[in-house]
């Protein structure tokens, strides 16, 4: 467990829904670099909270499947409100990130960054073709939207402060919230920073999140929501 009372108190957000298979070990690694961690479970139909709860962590459900934006935005809002975070480290249940590299975004955020994107874009090029052309499209239309410059708009593992998270007017239910949090950015002028990560991909992260026809979707939400939410 991170314990230093001299800074704030770091709390991950983990949305998940129906990840009963994998989310026992990205708790079990979360533990190791955050001060409290706190799965937003999002209407589960299987022994995601029952699993989360027993790993030790506060486990907040939804009666119902809304959504991973849903999801998240009930966690950070409980996590700050409820838990006192001063620093958020937003995580997928799946295991596709590693909590390894939490220690780089807090660095971060230490060094007087608000918010910390991650890009799953590096030398190792893991990331399926089909979800490539898919987060290219999202983060080039998201950047001209946001008025940022990142490389990848559409990965989960982000941290931010609590006081950046408050400024944020977040409203999405889907997979859009991605692209809302950079649009939220760039228009509060939020001081931010992108670092790059592995990311761990088998038969079941590569089906999961953003191909292009959930692009094209989200895209449209995202206009709609910047122009007329």
């Amino acid at each position: 467990m991170r314990t230093n009372r001299k800074k704030p108190l770091v709390v991950a957000v983990v949305p998940a829904y129906n990840e009963e298979k994998r989310i026992g070990p990205v708790l079990a690694e979360l533990k190791k670099y955050v001060d409290e961690v706190l799965v937003s479970d999002d209407g589960s139909t299987d022994g995601t909270p029952g699993i989360a709860g027993k790993a030790g962590a506060t486990v907040l459900s939804s009666p119902v499947n809304m959504g991973v934006g849903h999801a998240t935005r009930l966690g950070c809002e409980y996590a700050t409100e409820r838990m006192k975070a001063g620093v958020l480290v937003l995580i997928d249940a799946d295991g596709q990130h590693s909590p390894k590299e939490i220690p780089k975004l807090l660095e971060k955020l230490d060094g007087g960054y608000e918010f910390v994107f991650t890009s799953r874009f590096n030398e190792k090029k893991e990331m399926p073709l089909i979800k490539t052309f898919g987060n290219v499209f999202l983060t080039f239309s998201t950047n001209i939207l946001a008025g940022i410059s990142i490389t990848d708009s559409q990965s989960g593992f982000r941290a931010m402060t609590k006081d950046a998270y408050r400024k944020l007017g977040l409203k999405a239910d889907g997979y859009e919230i991605c692209s809302e949090f950079a649009i939220e950015v760039g228009r509060n002028r939020i001081k931010y920073c992108e670092v790059p990560i592995e990311s761990i991909y088998d038969d079941w992260t590569r089906v999961k999140g953003t191909d292009v026809t959930a692009g094209l979707r989200i895209f449209t939400r995202m206009l709609y929501g910047r122009f007329f939410g």
